[in-house]
């Protein structure tokens, strides 16, 4: 039997992790300068305090970039890790590997049911294949 396919690798969820980071850009990123701007133009923030809301927008802004895009790829590449690893599993059976299983990372317990759902798919299937090609295949 092959070896199992474990993780899924930076390299194929970066490309996910970086498409479907467009919602944390918006949170992070365009919400809070848009927001504070407004409550100045509306009136809730004091005069006296908009020198210093302008420092801290300015100042405090491009941290809070870097720690949005640091937080969209994370958080997206943990949910898109595991969607690549089965995309990339189906892949290989489809080409042919019916000996091909999946592992998920430890820190995914709640896909341990599709793991061994896909596993003992990839028995059974085989185990039919094997069953219809005979004893002296």
């Amino acid at each position: 039997m092959k070896s199992h396919l474990r993780g899924s690798g930076f390299r194929h969820t970066l490309p996910a992790a970086l498409k479907f980071s467009a919602l944390w850009f918006v949170l992070f990123i365009l919400t809070p300068p848009i927001l504070t701007v407004s409550m100045m133009l509306s009136g809730f923030v004091p005069s006296e305090l908009h020198r210093d809301v302008w420092f801290f927008l300015l100042t405090r802004m491009p941290l809070l970039v870097l720690a949005g895009i640091a937080l969209a790829i994370l958080t997206t590449t943990r949910v898109a890790g595991p969607m690549v690893l089965l995309k990339r599993a189906f892949a290989d059976v489809e080409g042919g590997d019916m000996d091909r299983r999946v592992s998920f990372r430890q820190g995914d317990e709640h896909l341990r049911e599709v793991e061994t759902a896909f596993n003992g798919m990839m028995v059974a299937l085989s185990e039919r294949a094997d069953s219809r090609l005979g004893p002296g295949s």
